[in-house]
């Protein structure tokens, strides 16, 4: 770590935390964390992302959240707790980005949020004064505290030290292939939509009238709405978060065809060749 110098903060808490974790509904987990930002700062309002995160999947919480922050008024406070290293030596991240703060171990969670211009400071947990701290359970005695007092004000580079070292994922990116794309899909939500990697930004949908997605041997049309196709048909749009997912009208793609995040679709024009 190195002196890094401060970028000017106009850092101003609009209230609202939003919530990330793995924790699942049902075990107490989430409540005891909203109930410590309640006794920390009774006038907070919480938010749940999601807490359905498979069991310390990282890359998964990393894309959840960067397709939904941006959507809360700037001044949010992001917790994210998706924390494999919890209890060890990792450090917990505070970032600013935008007019939000984010916290989150550092294990890349922030990799799809925060720019490389971004500050960055290491929590630091000592000068919080929380007293005892399980080894376990940082979402509830690190994590909510820190919230607690960047609502009430508190800029994030007053948290701890500058880094500029902080561990990033490798971002999924499409691939070009030939006059089309090469994306891997990325995330599976509880309809079976899969989301892949390529996003209107490089295939915009009124440009794409005509192509397919081409996976587990089958070419599947380009719609703009679930009903586009009959139920129980396959086909390919852009979804709400402006990416290219795999669907199947009133069903699951992920069960229909077989397909779990990691695996790679084919964007194919009209009259493409293998």
């Amino acid at each position: 770590m190195t002196d890094i110098p401060i970028p000017r903060s106009d850092w101003r808490p609009s209230g609202f935390v939003t919530l990330l974790t793995d924790f699942g509904l049902s075990d107490t987990y989430v409540g005891v964390m909203k109930g410590v930002l309640a006794r920390h700062h009774p006038r907070a309002r919480a938010v749940d992302l999601t807490h359905a995160v498979p069991p310390q999947d990282v890359r998964a919480a990393a894309l959840h959240l960067a397709s939904a922050w941006s959507w809360f008024p700037s001044g949010s406070v992001h917790v994210c707790v998706v924390d494999p290293g919890v209890g060890s030596g990792r450090r917990i991240l505070v970032g600013e980005q935008a007019g939000h703060a984010f916290l989150a171990p550092d294990n890349g969670l922030l990799s799809g949020v925060l720019a490389d211009s971004a500050p960055r400071y290491a929590l630091d947990v000592e000068a919080l004064g929380l007293g005892a701290v399980s080894r376990t359970f940082h979402g509830r005695d690190v994590f909510m505290p820190a919230a607690a007092r960047l609502l009430r004000g508190r800029a994030p580079h007053e948290l701890g030290p500058a880094v500029d070292d902080a561990l990033r994922l490798e971002w999924p990116r499409p691939a070009r292939d030939g006059s089309g794309w090469r994306a891997r899909i990325v995330l599976a939500d509880r309809f079976g939509n899969l989301r892949t990697c390529l996003t209107r930004a490089e295939l915009a949908p009124e440009r794409a009238q005509g192509w397919s997605a081409e996976v587990a041997g089958r070419a599947l049309p380009v719609g703009g709405t679930y009903a586009d196709v009959e139920p129980g048909q396959a086909l390919t749009l852009v979804d709400s978060s402006g990416c290219w997912e795999l669907a199947v009208r009133d069903g699951s793609a992920r069960e229909r065809l077989g397909l779990e995040p990691g695996a790679e679709v084919r964007f194919r024009p009209p009259g493409a060749t293998t």
